[in-house]
């Protein structure tokens, strides 16, 4: 039986244009009302993760940049937080800053952007929240070391071709991935979505076979094997839709309504209350 549905946001839940469809909020709202934990998993920051949340009618906890936070959307506050290990973090912006790479810095509970990349995410990444919650600094080091912030998480965009990859993946206790074809996501070595719906699980009381998972991209992969119902969006790569047991359709066609319909249908398929005939 599903008892939890973690979601994907970019690809999954928003539409192309960053929209939650009334169709994905009224089957959220359907799965919850038969007692099923809906919670959002994201690369996205806390701030989206909370805002997000309250917008689809999600559960109270919810896993932010790719799963380096776990996140109280009711009190707004980070519960917990897996920091890249002190060396390795200085290292890595060192590697990322100055190469006119649009950067996305995840220092604890603050997003950082250097003057470059704040010009650049006002063109590529329309998210009022995003902006509204963005500390622009000439130098994020050194702001990040006056205020002892540890850093969470490095996205990268836009420029593929000054992607110091193969540094950055040598640095010691670091994990490389990524949500599109285009971009990379810097993380502590370890965490991934798949870990935190563990942690998900764990706290709700609910075991991972009763768990649904819906992603689209190389980031959701560890989420989906965790889970016990794996499923994949219309739209996800390859590697995503071979291991879900399920594929709905894109983000653009409700793909997530479907899927939680199609979660609601297998639950109601396997009651034995349901089945039971006398």
């Amino acid at each position: 039986m599903v008892r939890l549905i973690a979601l994907d946001l970019d690809g999954t839940l928003l539409t192309s244009d960053g929209r939650i469809t009334q169709a994905s909020k009224d089957a959220i709202a359907r799965a919850r009302a038969k007692n099923i934990r809906v919670v959002l998993a994201t690369g996205r920051s806390c701030a989206e993760v909370i805002d997000f949340s309250h917008q689809a009618g999600c559960d109270v906890l919810g896993a932010a940049l790719g799963g380096a936070a776990l996140v109280d959307t009711k009190t707004e506050q980070a519960l917990r937080t897996w920091a890249i290990p002190e060396g390795s973090d200085r290292k890595a912006l060192e590697l990322c800053l100055g190469r006119q790479i649009e950067l996305m810095i995840f220092a604890r509970d603050q997003i950082l952007v250097d003057p470059f990349s704040k010009e650049s995410l006002l063109r590529t990444f329309p998210c009022q929240v995003f902006h509204d919650a963005a500390i622009v600094t000439q130098d994020p080091i050194a702001y990040m070391e006056e205020h002892q912030l540890p850093l969470l998480k490095i996205h990268g965009d836009q420029n593929p071709g000054s992607y110091p990859l193969e540094e950055l993946s040598a640095l010691p206790g670091v994990s490389l991935t990524r949500s599109n074809d285009h971009d990379f996501e810097l993380v502590r070595q370890g965490v991934d979505k798949g870990s935190t719906l563990a942690l998900l699980s764990l706290l709700f009381g609910i075991p991972l076979e009763d768990c649904a998972a819906i992603g689209d991209s190389d980031n959701d992969l560890a989420m989906l094997q965790a889970a016990g119902f794996p499923v994949a969006m219309g739209n996800g790569c390859a590697a995503v839709r071979e291991a879900a047991q399920y594929v709905t359709v894109d983000n653009d066609h409700d793909g997530v309504a479907r899927a939680i319909e199609y979660l609601l249908d297998y639950n109601e398929k396997n009651n034995p209350l349901t089945n039971f005939q006398i």
